[in-house]
């Protein structure tokens, strides 16, 4: 039956198996996820500088050749403490800068009006950040930085009803640098104005260059709905041309020159005319979701994606998901993008579990490479950005023997999908051998003791498939690599590890099984029946051996190599917010020894049956 479900829908057949993180979901082909920071208290210089451990809310846009990404940070929870906004910088998505301070804290005038229950605020107070953009590139080519600061004394004084400062403006140079702060619109609830604020108005800058870029973007309809949240209370009647729609606004434009609007929480609108006006919010029920964001856009293809977290559960907001159409109403064919959750190494207020608050980029910028560039924060502790490539599909079309040397280092590897940390690496990378020859190889590196790093390969749905492998381990004596041979929902059937007591086991049937040591090289042909549920298995040019499968599945389609044991929790069912605070144990202090493996060679190809 065709659902006809507000203004658009999806009409998939997937219903996500949220005991799993990545709902059971196959993946979309090629997907890089790469951590851009990873919250350190302990080490500050290895994040942000100052040892902030909430992080969330990150915008990202691309400009003048270089991606810039912003996100909003507290010292642990979410809307209080000494909140400010961070930039960081890439040329290629995959390595980042250190984060710079875009709009630094905000001491509170305590002789001031400062909102609801403004007594609570103590003599060292100070405003939080809290805005649903970051970016914006004005007709003249310039690039505008916004932000909010908010005023929240507990975490659950919202400052996204209309309590705070303002909105502040900044512009950021071709070099990198940046302008002066501006207030583009001042909180007038709370009483904040040209006399209180310790930035002058926007008008005040002597470059009419910045003024224009500035009114440009106060006059683009579209652009200043994403604000209507903390700028409620501005007075002007006609300046937002929806009130009250919901939170999070975005929107992308259909064939027909119609705009879709959307927001948290299932709701859409349509308008007619550019953003000046907007048909009846209405919730779509077959998008399924609760406090995450939703993001929706036009991809390089001409087809249309919608990026969210399936989950009616807002604590744990995992998958990350999207969907996909042809016409920018009916979407299907849900796909995961990001499907790892890892602990939550610091403790916090409002600390939400899961890769969520998605956002596209923005502005009016463009994809330099057709892509699909997306980020996040992981757990509100991480920041993460995804490529996914276009055409989206979660479909290999033929079997591959795959060529490292064709391609150039540290780049991003086609058919590969990557999950990427900071202490958790992964890489395209050029390794020079003793005798001066070199290879290129995916390279896996993990000194990370709460995470791993993991490297995925799809193939074609196949009954029968032989699998060759050549891994190059740079230590045997600790550390450890798994190899996985899985169906489309993720079910691990056989697994080959190499430990760190120098051997290599299968784990299957019957439970695990000595295959031999290893010093550092691992070759291994697996040749894959799922009609017997057997696998037959060569390590190192020995003799096969056949054993059973000890999980069911019907079809295989991938391999995953990860650098630890496959991660369980955190579980739908716990609570952060009941658990004891505290903080995991040395999780800002890198593993002493640092495991290193090189996927030397990698190819299927289908068996006869």
């Amino acid at each position: 039956m065709k659902r006809n479900d507000g203004y658009i829908r999806f009409t998939g057949a997937q219903e996500p198996d949220l005991e799993k993180h990545d709902g059971g979901l196959r993946p979309v082909v090629g997907v890089w996820n790469v951590q851009v920071v990873r919250a350190n208290r302990a080490h500050p210089e290895q994040a942000d500088g100052v040892g902030n451990t909430y992080n969330h809310a990150p915008n990202i846009t691309y400009w003048n050749g270089r991606f810039y990404l912003a996100y909003l940070s507290n010292p642990v929870s979410e809307h209080t403490g000494a909140g400010q906004t961070f930039l960081c910088e890439s040329a290629d998505a995959l390595t980042w800068s250190a984060p710079r301070v875009l709009f630094p804290p905000y001491k509170l005038d305590l002789s001031l009006d400062n909102g609801p229950h403004s007594d609570l605020f103590g003599p060292d107070s100070y405003a939080c950040m809290h805005q649903r953009m970051n970016f914006y590139i004005a007709s003249s080519g310039r690039l505008l930085a916004f932000g909010f600061y908010g005023l929240a004394p507990e975490v659950a004084t919202m400052p996204c009803v209309g309590n705070g400062i303002g909105r502040v403006v900044r512009e950021i140079y071709p070099d990198g640098s940046f302008g002066d702060i501006y207030v583009a619109l001042h909180s007038t609830r709370c009483g904040y104005n040209e006399d209180s604020c310790v930035y002058p108005s926007w008008r005040a800058c002597p470059d009419a260059g910045f003024r224009s870029a500035v009114e440009e973007a106060l006059k683009d309809k579209l652009n200043v709905m994403q604000w209507w949240e903390e700028n409620r209370d501005w007075p002007e009647e006609d300046f937002f041309a929806l009130r009250g729609g919901g939170e999070a606004f975005n929107w992308y434009t259909l064939p027909d020159g119609r705009i879709v609007g959307l927001w948290k929480k299932s709701r859409v609108s349509l308008s007619g005319d550019g953003g000046s006006s907007w048909a009846p919010v209405e919730v779509s029920p077959s998008l399924v979701m609760s406090g995450g964001k939703m993001w929706g856009e036009r991809t390089s293809d001409g087809r249309y994606a919608l990026l969210y977290n399936p989950n009616t559960d807002s604590c744990h907001r995992w998958p990350l998901a999207v969907v996909t159409g042809e016409d920018g109403v009916e979407f299907t064919d849900m796909l995961c993008v990001h499907g790892e959750v890892p602990p939550q190494r610091y403790w916090g207020f409002w600390r939400d579990f899961g890769p969520n608050y998605v956002r596209g980029l923005e502005g009016g910028a463009a994809s330099p490479d057709g892509a699909l560039y997306v980020t996040y924060s992981v757990n509100k502790e991480d920041i993460w950005v995804s490529r996914i490539p276009v055409p989206l599909t979660g479909r290999a079309a033929r079997h591959t023997a795959d060529d490292f040397d064709a391609l150039v280092p540290r780049t991003f590897v086609p058919g590969w999908n990557a999950y990427s940390g900071v202490w958790a690496r992964v890489s395209l990378e050029n390794v020079r051998e003793a005798d001066g020859t070199s290879f290129n190889a995916l390279r896996l590196k993990c000194k990370d003791p709460y995470d791993y790093a993991k490297l995925t390969r799809v193939f074609p749905e196949s009954e029968r498939v032989r699998i060759r492998t050549s891994v190059m381990a740079r230590q045997n004596y600790y550390g450890r690599l798994e190899i996985d041979v899985e169906d489309g929902r993720g079910v691990c059937v056989f697994r080959v590890i190499a430990d760190s007591d120098r051997t290599v086991k299968f784990k299957h049937g019957n439970g695990f099984t000595l295959a031999g040591l290893y010093g550092g090289r691992i070759d291994l042909v697996l040749e894959v029946d799922a009609v017997s549920r057997t696998v037959t298995a060569a390590f190192n040019g020995q003799k096969p051996e056949t054993w059973k499968f000890f999980n069911s599945a019907r079809t295989l389609e991938r391999v995953v190599f990860r650098t630890g044991k496959k991660r369980r929790g955190p579980y739908l069912d716990e609570d952060k917010e009941f658990m004891p605070p505290e903080d995991l144990a040395a999780c800002g202090e890198a593993l002493a020894q640092e495991a290193v493996y090189y996927i030397k060679s990698f190819s299927t190809e289908a068996l006869d049956g």
